[in-house]
């Protein structure tokens, strides 16, 4: 009697052990699936086409000429919205204003802008810690900086060089260049003028 009560009694516990464990494994299921649909909603949320509508975001692309004397080194901004898209020059580098000019934008462009830089892969970046400035990187050539920025709070900031190799920036280079550029109509009418103006040629 005994040897068989022990049987059933092993039993009785092996299957109590199994129901816990199918029930541990449904609980994991669950909690994983919730997390998945979470992330989701969280990576949506960063997408580029979700700023469409919202006036305080804006996108800029920051060119930073080579390292050298002052009166010879350039830099120029394109900071674009839904409502305007402004190109800055800038020679030195305390942030002397060579020419600045504003073009209207609505959210339609805005809209094809946005969606044309998430397909050339504006928001994919790695931002290791030792990457976080860019200074240094490339002196003899250009420093591209992207950059998405809300009421003056930075969201997002990568960075490429013209010389390849180390970077932040994972989109691709050439076109996000190009679709920056074709936000400014005045853009080589700009460098040009900036140019003779400063007897020396912006790499830009």
């Amino acid at each position: 009697m005994d040897m068989y009560g022990s049987g059933r009694g092993l039993r009785f516990f092996l299957g109590f052990l199994v129901v816990i464990l199918v029930l541990f494994l449904v609980i994991v299921l669950i909690v994983r699936g919730g997390g998945g649909d979470s992330k989701k909603v969280q990576e949506t949320k960063k997408t580029l086409m979700s700023y469409v509508d919202n006036p305080a975001v804006t996108v800029t692309q920051t060119v930073v000429g080579p390292v050298q004397a002052s009166q010879n080194h350039d830099q120029a901004t394109i900071t674009v919205s839904n409502s305007s898209s402004v190109m800055t020059i800038y020679k030195g580098y305390d942030g002397s204003v060579v020419d600045s000019k504003s073009y209207p934008m609505n959210q339609t462009s805005f809209g094809e802008f946005l969606k044309a830089l998430d397909r050339a892969g504006y928001t994919r970046g790695n931002t290791p810690e030792e990457l976080k400035d860019d200074r240094g990187f490339c002196p003899l050539g250009s420093r591209y900086i992207f950059t998405i920025s809300e009421g003056g709070n930075e969201l997002q900031r990568y960075w490429a060089t013209s010389c390849g190799g180390t970077r932040t920036y994972n989109g691709n280079l050439s076109l996000t260049r190009a679709l920056f550029k074709n936000q400014v109509p005045d853009y080589y009418t700009m460098v040009n003028d900036a140019n003779k103006n400063s007897g020396t040629v912006l790499s830009l």
